[in-house]
């Protein structure tokens, strides 16, 4: 029995693997030079969170974080024909299901770092914080913190720290609560050092793109390769005060 003929495919591994990038090199130069509307623009933003190549550790519950996830997150955002769905109500709706997979405070894998204070202060978040006037949270503080806290909401500072809470516990039953630390405005050092950060990518990618005008070949067909300066990674770190 003769062995079955292999037949070549229309397109190989490798013809895909070009279209790949040639199809990638059209929706970058796309993305930066297409008329693109504001709701389309916000709509394919929301959608490169269900691709593939993103990962994202969240917060809400089930620890969401799959593509496939994010896929159904977006899922309304597609018509049966595979073309936008830019109705207000579902650019809403999508808009913060996503963001609020996304976007988390908790200081574990899932924290986004400065991008969620921000965002929490452009909505108004502080608005919604709960009373921090709890035993469980003020046993968080310091003396010195428990102390300025009893002088701010006029308790009387008791010799004891734990009578000193257990007073402000009293106190904060028929009032809000909210430590200064819990807001989501950024400090000035954080701040400026977003800012700071900001510019760096901007100078990266100036750089960068001067680099590949440096690496066209020459007239004589030779290339020029330029030295990468190695990026320098900063990291944050704050301790309590017991």
């Amino acid at each position: 029995m003769a062995a079955p003929m292999h037949v070549r495919p229309d397109v190989t591994q490798k013809g895909y693997e070009i279209i790949g990038d040639l199809r990638t090199d059209a929706l970058h130069e796309a993305l930066e030079r297409a008329p693109i509307e504001d709701d389309a623009l916000l709509a394919l933003t929301m959608i490169a969170f269900a691709g593939e190549n993103v990962s994202v550790t969240s917060a809400a519950p089930n620890n969401y974080h799959s593509a496939s996830t994010m896929a159904r997150l977006i899922a309304g955002l597609i018509k049966d024909d595979g073309t936008l769905n830019l109705e207000r109500d579902i650019l809403q709706q999508t808009g913060r299901s996503l963001l609020r997979h996304v976007l988390s405070c908790q200081i574990n894998r899932t924290n986004s770092g400065l991008a969620a204070r921000i965002a929490g202060q452009a909505i108004g978040a502080d608005s919604f914080l709960p009373n921090m006037g709890t035993d469980e949270f003020l046993s968080c503080l310091s003396r010195s913190a428990m102390e300025g806290t009893a002088k701010l909401a006029s308790v009387h500072v008791l010799q004891k720290v734990k009578d000193t809470r257990s007073a402000l516990v009293k106190r904060f039953t028929d009032t809000e609560f909210v430590h200064p630390s819990a807001l989501f405005a950024l400090r000035p050092d954080e701040l400026a050092g977003w800012i700071g950060s900001k510019e760096q990518s901007w100078s990266s990618q100036d750089e960068g793109e001067s680099e590949v005008m440096d690496e066209a070949p020459s007239a004589d067909g030779t290339e020029t390769a330029v030295e990468q300066p190695a990026d320098e990674a900063t990291a944050e770190g704050g301790n309590a005060d017991d």
